[in-house]
């Protein structure tokens, strides 16, 4: 199980990377997306990492549900990969792509610091 926590959690960390670069690529105009791996890497990441979390609850599914932590945290990855496909695919003036950007990586790390602290309001629980 700890194998697949560390698959997981190096897999966050490199789609982090990639939609961050990915990001300031399309801010820039760079580069074309006819380049391959620009296309594909995400997609091999993305699998892996739900693949990981998959495996992850099916290891762990005689705890039960993680609790109300992770609905949310559910419900934010699908919050994120929209905004991550508005700013990926469909904006288009250079204001809405900085601030679609900028929000999808903020709700990426907060659904990192609700994972982390297995809360659902994650690092504002803290205050």
């Amino acid at each position: 199980m700890l194998v697949v926590k560390y698959i997981h959690i190096v897999s966050v960390s490199v789609t982090f990377a990639l939609f961050f670069v990915r990001g300031l690529w399309v801010l820039r105009s760079y580069p074309s997306p006819q380049e391959q791996w620009v296309r594909y890497l995400p997609y091999v990441v993305d699998t892996i990492l739900v693949a990981s979390a998959l495996a992850f609850l099916w290891e762990a599914r005689h705890l039960g549900w993680p609790g109300q932590w992770f609905t949310v945290k559910l419900a934010l990855i699908a919050v994120y990969a929209a905004l991550g496909i508005v700013v990926l695919k469909f904006a288009r003036g250079f204001g809405t792509k900085v601030l679609t950007w900028i929000a999808a990586l903020l709700v990426f790390l907060f659904v990192t610091t609700i994972a982390v602290l297995h809360h659902p309001l994650g690092i504002l629980s803290l205050f």
